[in-house]
């Protein structure tokens, strides 16, 4: 009977992929229980000041960049050989996803917006990319994350808000304009009423 994978050079590469796998997912865990702690106090202090509104933002900016990692660790993952590590390793990181989804949808809820939305945005106004985990924001089509990427703004682009917001996804969408005429979508998450 033939070897699974092809022989030994090809165990050892599947048993350092999984290592490392293992350790990225160790990794996240680790930071995901230090942004739930954050949240948690972030929600507490909410109920106290409104003001804490704005870090639970960036608590769920974070958040979200550790989901975009579990993504793209699972993507990555699916393409590689499948074996019954891989498939575990593959759980792992969908329980964990999970997790990060009801935290989200846990922190969505902490704090009441008020009818211009968080942190002072409202339509007209001017709005900037947070630098808050340093990643671009995607400008999509429409309001919703099944519509198509048409721009990446990087953090600190300055943009005009045209309308908003408007909820789906789990989001609050802005229609948007930046400075060379061009028009879309984005989250408000990652938008601030002041460069950061």
């Amino acid at each position: 009977m033939a070897p699974l994978f092809g022989g030994n050079d090809d165990m050892k590469k599947v048993g350092e992929d999984m290592q490392k796998l293992s350790d990225q997912i160790a990794a996240l865990q680790q930071q995901l229980r230090a942004k739930t702690s954050e949240a948690d106090s972030l929600r507490t202090q909410a109920a106290q000041s409104a003001g804490a509104s704005v870090a639970l933002e960036d608590a769920q900016a974070q958040i979200e960049v550790l989901r975009n990692q579990l993504k793209e660790m699972q993507s990555n993952q699916q393409s590689s050989t499948s074996s019954a590590d891989l498939d575990a390793a593959h759980a792992q990181i969908q329980a964990l996803q999970n997790q990060l989804s009801a935290l989200q949808q846990s922190a969505g809820g902490a704090v009441s917006l008020g009818a211009s939305g968080a942190g002072g945005l409202a339509a007209g106004a001017t709005a900037w990319v947070t630098r808050a985990g340093g990643l671009p924001l995607r400008m999509r089509s429409g309001p919703g994350l099944d519509q198509s990427v048409i721009d990446r703004l990087q953090p600190g682009s300055k943009m005009t808000l045209l309308d908003g917001p408007r909820q789906a996804d789990g989001h609050a969408w802005w229609h948007i304009r930046i400075d060379d005429g061009k028009e879309g979508w984005v989250a408000g998450e990652d938008l601030r009423s002041q460069p950061d």
